[in-house]
């Protein structure tokens, strides 16, 4: 749990360097709120993930019968978000963008405030759910913080290369999933969720983002409302 913290902290930190221009807020950010698409996806990840709940009990017994994974890729598959790897792979992806385009500042924004936003959003249901692990644990089982920084990573990469990238990346991530319901860290309806956060909070930013620079005639509103003071003058 610090460990997470820590890494949220050090995102927010990244995120507000990386925003700090009037024009991200003025003009993105409400762009990325108005993806509509977005929320319907969040809904039917949502309505996918409450379905699972059905069968939660019997895939939790299926995947403790026995150990699936073999020792090294459990490993592997625990510490590529436990240990960041996954962050640190983002941050390589947005790095080569970076490379391609000669324009850093844009995919480490991306990638800043899309990690920052997905453990945000994350962890606020976890505390709010309020949902016990399978093995007892404790009370932070919904949803699966491995599986939405795992499917985030993926996403980004998707956004930034096209599926020749996206594809191992969620291969990766879904491996990252299997782990979790493998080692009895999570129900099924946990990495379900999970999942579809990691996938529609990058997949909103990046759309909002290519809207305004699509749009050139976008009309941004305006940072700050200024209210006018009225201050007798004698005579």
């Amino acid at each position: 749990m610090k460990k997470i913290l820590l890494i949220f902290v050090l995102l927010i930190s990244s995120a507000f360097a990386q925003v700090s221009n009037n024009d991200y807020f003025r003009c993105v950010l409400p762009e990325v709120a108005k993806t509509w698409q977005g929320y319907t996806r969040l809904a039917v990840g949502a309505g996918v993930s409450g379905l699972a709940l059905l069968v939660d009990k019997p895939v939790q017994e299926f995947m403790t019968k026995k150990a699936y994974l073999p020792p090294v890729i459990d490993a592997i598959a625990d510490s590529y978000v436990d240990h960041y790897w996954a962050f640190a792979v983002s941050a390589l992806g947005a790095a080569g963008k970076g490379y391609q385009t000669g324009n850093y500042l844009e995919p480490m924004r991306y990638w800043a405030v899309s990690n920052v936003a997905t453990v945000a959003m994350t962890y606020a249901l976890k505390y709010s759910v309020g949902r016990l692990r399978p093995n007892g644990r404790n009370h932070h089982s919904y949803p699966s913080g491995h599986s939405s920084v795992a499917f985030a990573t993926a996403t980004m990469y998707q956004m930034w290369y096209g599926w020749k990238a996206g594809i191992p990346a969620y291969a990766m991530a879904t491996l990252t999933a299997f782990q979790r319901l493998d080692d009895n860290q999570h129900w099924f309806s946990d990495v379900i969720m999970g999942a579809t956060i990691g996938i529609i909070i990058p997949y909103m930013f990046y759309t909002g983002e290519q809207t305004v620079k699509d749009n050139q005639n976008l009309i941004c509103p305006p940072l700050s409302v200024s209210i006018p003071f009225n201050f007798p003058v004698g005579k």
